[in-house]
C-alpha cells in the first residue's frame, strides 16, 4: 500500500475544504462561531465595510433657513469643540474660557470642572492629563473629589483612598432607599463611626491644600479632619465644609451615624480644579431622574465652569447593533437636566470612542457607530452646547484596531478602551481644542 499517495490526498483534501469554507464565509459574512476563525484567504480577502452618514439627517427647524448638514460640516474636525456655529470663528465655551482669562488676569480664584463618565474614563483616565496641563497653565493643583470608598482605589495613580468597612454606599446600580446622589452617582452613610483617609499623588506635600468634606442636610454634627474636631450644618441638600487649608496633601476624616456623606475634595484654593465622576458601564441617561432642586444645590455650593459629559460605548450588546432610539431621549433629556440646573456652567458633550468588534477575520469599527455619533451630535445640536467628537479626534474608522495594535499600544484588547497612553492622547487633544477656543477667545478680545 502507498502510504505517501494517502497522505498527498488527505493534504488536498484538507486544502481544498478550507479554501471552500474560507470563500463561502468570506462571502456570505457567516458568523457563526465554529467557522468565524477558519480563513486561509485572510490575507488576500479584505472585508469592506459600510461607509455611513455621520450626521443625523433631521429636518431644520421652520425658523430657521439653514439645514443641521450645514450647520454639521465643520462639526466631525478632529481636535476641536464645536458649538454649532454657522460661522466657526464665533468662540465655543465663550463662558468658560472668558473665565480662564480672568483667572489668567487674576480677576477670578478659582475654576472648577466636572469629566462625568464611564469606564473610559475611570482611574483618572483622560481627566488627570487635562488636569494637569490645565493647572500647568492656569495654575492650581490638587486631584479635586474622592469617594468615601472605592473597590478600585487601589489601581488609582493619582490618589490614595483608605476606609473603614463600614460605609453603606447608594449609587446609580444600587439604591434602594432613594437617597440623593451626588453627580458622582454615589452617596454615603454609616451607622456608627466610619472614616477615610486620603493622600492626593498630584498636589505638592509642602504647599497649602484645600481639604473640604461634600456632605447632605444635617441640623448639626461633629466630624474630625486631621486631628481636629469640627461642627458642620448642613441647612441645604447639598453642602460643602471647607475642613483644613493646612499644608499637606493628606487627609483624614471621621463622620458619626446620621450625616450623609458625598464624598471629600482637595483643591488648591487658587486655580484649576478637575473632578473625575467615573461611574462603569453608565451610559449618562441616569441624569434624567436627578431631582433639579438637589442639582440647584449642587450648582450653589459646589459650582462649576464647565461640565463635560463623556459616554456612548457602554450602548453596545453586541456587533450588530445599529438602532438606539431608545437612547435618545433619555440622554437628550439628561443632557438639558444637566444643563439647566448649572445655568452658570459651560456644557460639553464627548461623542462615542472608536469602538471595534470582529467582523469576519478582522476588527473593525462597530456598524452602529455613525447612528450613536450623529445622535449625540443632534443632542447637542438641541440642547444649544458645544460638542467634541472623540471618534474623528481618535483618527476615525478603524482607529481602535489601530490604537490596539500600534507600538506601544494605546488601548486594551478589549477593543473599547484606551489605557493610560491612549487616554493621554484624548486628554491633550481636549486641551488643545480648549486652549484653541480660548485662543479665540483672546484674539477677539484684543
Amino acid at each position: 500500500m502507498n502510504y505517501h499517495k494517502r497522505v498527498l490526498w488527505f493534504v488536498i483534501i484538507i486544502t481544498v475544504s478550507l479554501f471552500t469554507l474560507s470563500f463561502i464565509t468570506a462571502y456570505f459574512d457567516i458568523q457563526w462561531k465554529p467557522l468565524r476563525n477558519i480563513s486561509i484567504l485572510s490575507d488576500i480577502l479584505k472585508k469592506k465595510g459600510k461607509k455611513k452618514e455621520l450626521i443625523a439627517v433631521v429636518e431644520p427647524a421652520a425658523n430657521t433657513t439653514d439645514t443641521l448638514h450645514k450647520k454639521f460640516i465643520d462639526f466631525d474636525l478632529p481636535n476641536r469643540v464645536t458649538a454649532y456655529y454657522a460661522d466657526t470663528n464665533n468662540v465655543a465655551l465663550k463662558n468658560f474660557v472668558r473665565r480662564l482669562d480672568e483667572l489668567k488676569q487674576g480677576k477670578r480664584k478659582k475654576i472648577r470642572i466636572a469629566f462625568l463618565g464611564d469606564s473610559m474614563i475611570e482611574d483618572d483616565f483622560i481627566s488627570l492629563t487635562l488636569r494637569r496641563l490645565m493647572q500647568q497653565y492656569f495654575g492650581g493643583y490638587g486631584v479635586g473629589y474622592l469617594p468615601m470608598s472605592s473597590e478600585l482605589a487601589g489601581s488609582r495613580t493619582t490618589a490614595n483612598i483608605y476606609s473603614s468597612d463600614n460605609w453603606a454606599e447608594a449609587n446609580f446600580r444600587n439604591n434602594p432607599n432613594k437617597s440623593a446622589l451626588f453627580i458622582s452617582g454615589r452617596s454615603f452613610t454609616t451607622d456608627g463611626i466610619a472614616w477615610t483617609a486620603v493622600e492626593d499623588k498630584t498636589a505638592p506635600p509642602s504647599q497649602a491644600l484645600g481639604k473640604y468634606l461634600l456632605f447632605g442636610n444635617v441640623a448639626s454634627s461633629t466630624v474630625n479632619c486631621n486631628n481636629s474636631n469640627i461642627e458642620v450644618v448642613g441647612k441645604e441638600s447639598f453642602n460643602s465644609a471647607l475642613l483644613d487649608s493646612s499644608i499637606g496633601n493628606k487627609m483624614k476624616v471621621t463622620v458619626n451615624a446620621g450625616l450623609p456623606v458625598f464624598g471629600v475634595s482637595l483643591e488648591a484654593l487658587n486655580g484649576v480644579t478637575v473632578d473625575n465622576f467615573s461611574f462603569r458601564g453608565n451610559s449618562g441617561w441616569e441624569f434624567s431622574k436627578f431631582d433639579s432642586a438637589f442639582l440647584g444645590a449642587i450648582a450653589k455650593n459646589h459650582s462649576y465652569d464647565l461640565i463635560i459629559m463623556q459616554y456612548g460605548v457602554n450602548l453596545f450588546d453586541k456587533s450588530t447593533d445599529e438602532k438606539f432610539d431608545w437612547y435618545y431621549q433619555p440622554m437628550k433629556k439628561s443632557v438639558g437636566r444637566i444643563k439647566a440646573s448649572f445655568p452658570g456652567a459651560d456644557i460639553l458633550l464627548m461623542s462615542c470612542a472608536d469602538r471595534a468588534f470582529r467582523y469576519g477575520n478582522e476588527y473593525l469599527t462597530a456598524t452602529g457607530m455613525p447612528v450613536i455619533v450623529g445622535m449625540q451630535q443632534k443632542i447637542a445640536y438641541e440642547n444649544g452646547i458645544a460638542f467634541y467628537n472623540t471618534f474623528s479626534s481618535m483618527g476615525g474608522d478603524g482607529s481602535m484596531n489601530k490604537w490596539v495594535n500600534d507600538k506601544p499600544a494605546l488601548a486594551y484588547k478589549d477593543y473599547m478602551h484606551p489605557n493610560d497612553r491612549g487616554s493621554e492622547v484624548i486628554g491633550k487633544s481636549i486641551y488643545d481644542a480648549i486652549m484653541y477656543e480660548y485662543q479665540k477667545y483672546i484674539n477677539k478680545k484684543k
